[in-house]
């Protein structure tokens, strides 16, 4: 039996998507902090959120970067991931979504404009 890694999320963008795009070796990157609320309610009534960083490369990183605000509705589509690494003698990790798609959902985002459908393929 073989396995499989994909992740599919619907959620809030949480943080200015402006402000993380970086370029790696001449590649473009972009990290979203994503809300996605688990189904059902606590003690107290109020939704579960769970924050899930998302990672994207290459155009997609610079597409998401230009029309993505905060607060805004996407999927993303891709493989969950697990960094590790070791830093002042402790071991550490990051968990996160390498995404492989996104896609804009809800009400348009920047400045009223969608982004081009073939740039979030």
């Amino acid at each position: 039996m073989s396995s499989n890694n994909q992740i599919v999320l619907i959620g809030r963008i949480g943080n200015e998507v402006n402000e993380t795009l970086r370029y790696v070796n001449g590649t473009a990157v972009s990290e979203v902090s994503l809300a996605v609320n688990r189904p059902g309610r606590n003690r107290d009534g109020e939704r579960i959120t769970d924050w899930v960083r998302c990672e994207f490369w290459d155009r997609q990183a610079e597409v998401l970067s230009q029309y993505a605000q905060k607060g805004g509705l996407i999927s993303v589509a891709g493989a969950l991931r697990i960094d590790s690494w070791e830093k002042d003698g402790q071991r550490r990790q990051k968990v996160f979504v390498r995404a492989h798609h996104f896609e804009f959902l809800g009400a348009r985002q920047r400045h009223e404009e969608a982004a081009p459908a073939e740039a979030a393929a």
